[in-house]
Formats: structure tokens, sequence, C-alpha cells
């Protein structure tokens, strides 16, 4: 299972995925929702895992488990 966080990008004013297994940015979107929405379906794709949601102030808000799927 992946882990996968959904932080604030304040130096672009967006939001970004990032893999936290690598550190790496995987995508980026204008809104919190839409990062949601794609840390969601990259977990699906990869077999399931957790979704860290950060707010404004970069502390964690929710955790959300995404279920593998096809």
């Amino acid at each position: 299972m992946t882990e996968r966080h959904v932080v604030r990008d304040h130096a672009e004013g967006k939001w970004k995925v990032v893999d936290a297994s690598t550190g790496e940015t995987e995508s980026r979107t204008r809104t919190q929702a839409g990062a949601i929405a794609e840390a969601a379906a990259k977990a699906r794709r990869t077999g399931g895992g957790d979704v860290f949601i950060h707010g404004f102030d970069g502390e964690v808000n929710e955790k959300r488990t995404v279920e593998p799927g096809t």
C-alpha cells in the first residue's frame, strides 16, 4: 500500500500530491478537492493506500484509506 500527501504549495498557490516513499510531487492542481481526487485515483491504481490531507497550515486534517481498484 502506498501513502500520498495532499499539501499546499504556497510558492505556486496550488495544491500538490506528494508520494511519501519518494518525496516527489506527482501532480499539481488549482484546488484541494482536485488534488484529493488525484491522490485517491493514483492510490487506487497502484494497489490502494492512504491519502493524508493537509490544511493551509501544513497539519494533517484527515486521513482516507483507498481500496485497490481496477
